[in-house]
């Protein structure tokens, strides 16, 4: 009985040593989110405003180019909702993605007419939103 104890109690010590140099460990660290930028072909949108508290500066970047809208998540938003507004005010393009599972989106805006446009993110801590021009 002791020694089924022992043996026990010895398995616990190594297991929870073991867990520590892992966790000490920054090579066994996995990263869930690559980093992601904007790829060159698309210009910039700067985006004022926060979905939570405490985010990266490049937790969120977006860009355009007259063909599509570019967004992409650094870290983890949970549900975002997406809308893309004409100079007007009118809605034209709505969608919500779920940034645990998919950390960009590429929106294509060929069909959209030249002029000024603002993409809105919202989620239910906050928002961001920024302009961009068509040609």
């Amino acid at each position: 009985m002791k020694t089924k104890l022992l043996l026990l109690v010895s398995l616990c010590a190594i297991s929870l040593g073991a867990w520590k140099v892992q966790a000490g460990n920054p090579e066994t660290t996995i990263k869930c989110f690559m980093e992601i930028n904007v790829p060159t072909e698309y210009d910039v949108i700067n985006l004022h405003g926060e979905l939570m508290y405490n985010i990266g500066p490049n937790a969120i970047v977006a860009g355009a180019n007259d063909n599509a809208v570019y967004i992409g998540f650094n870290q983890s938003f949970g549900n975002v909702n997406i809308s893309i507004y004409n100079g007007m005010g009118g809605l034209v393009y709505n969608t919500v993605v779920n940034t645990d599972v998919q950390q960009v989106i590429i929106i294509p805006f060929t069909s959209a007419a030249s002029g000024s446009y603002i993409v809105e993110l919202s989620n239910a801590n906050g928002y961001a939103d920024g302009d961009f021009d068509k040609n």
